[in-house]
């Protein structure tokens, strides 16, 4: 059985700086690691549950199984880094830099991932939950069957995204660009999509029931047996081109 490389865990613990290092299933709950350099490392199966590893240097590291639940990532560098399984539930991590980065099945409930960078990130079959996504750079990311039910996507980029089959019921998508993004089969279910950008979006078979659709412009998306039952339309302009007012309030009618 693999273990981690004792003389890396010391230089790592005197120095915090260990790139390429071979700490495979170390213990580092709750350590204080601020800004430590760690790229390329050997971390698979770690345990770092409620660390501090705010602006650390993850780039390119093996992050696979790694218990992070709890932890201090903010500002971190974990580009291109390999987060496959990991638990990310609950884990601070707004402004970190998750380009590219490879984390299918990861757990990332209730995670701040306020304005993070997660350009063309694998997050397939992940579990976002909860997680405070507004602001974040999604564009061509894949979220093929991910959970993000209740999440706040507010402001985020989710243009050229794959969301198919994705679980969106109840998330918050206000003035979010999904332009482009791919969302068949994908449950909206009570989602509010408050002037949302969809033009090009793929939306066959998607459930849009009970979503809020005010403000937004259908005519570009395509709705091939999308579900609108009881959907709310405010200044919603339909795939026909026909301007819907049904629910709006007296206040908001001529908006």
């Amino acid at each position: 059985m693999k273990h981690h490389d004792p003389e890396h865990l010391r230089q790592f613990l005197e120095t915090k700086v260990c790139p390429k290092g071979e700490l495979f299933g170390v213990d580092l709950s709750k350590a204080n690691l601020p800004k430590a350099v760690l790229y390329s490392s050997d971390l698979r199966e770690a345990k770092l549950s409620k660390a501090n590893l705010a602006k650390a240097d993850l780039q390119e590291a093996n992050l696979v199984g790694a218990d992070l639940h709890g932890a201090d990532l903010n500002g971190a560098n974990l580009h291109q880094a390999n987060l496959a399984q990991a638990d990310l539930s609950g884990t601070l991590l707004f402004f970190a830099d998750l380009h590219e980065a490879n984390a299918p099945e990861a757990i990332l409930k209730n995670a701040d991932l306020t304005e993070v960078d997660l350009l063309h990130a694998n997050l397939e079959g992940a579990d976002l939950s909860g997680a405070k996504l507004s602001g974040a750079k999604l564009r061509g990311a894949n979220l093929v069957g991910a959970d993000l039910t209740d999440a706040d996507l507010g402001e985020a980029n989710l243009s050229e995204a794959n969301l198919s089959e994705a679980a969106l019921s109840g998330a918050d998508l206000r003035e979010a660009d999904l332009s482009q993004a791919v969302l068949s089969q994908a449950k909206l279910v009570g989602a509010n999509l408050h002037r949302i950008r969809l033009q090009g979006a793929d939306l066959t078979d998607a459930d849009l029931t009970d979503a809020n659709l005010y403000g937004i412009d259908l005519r570009e998306a395509i709705t091939e047996n999308t579900l609108f039952e009881k959907a709310k339309l405010c200044n919603t302009i339909l795939p026909d081109g026909k301007v819907e007012y049904r629910d709006c309030k007296e206040d908001t009618a001529a908006e």
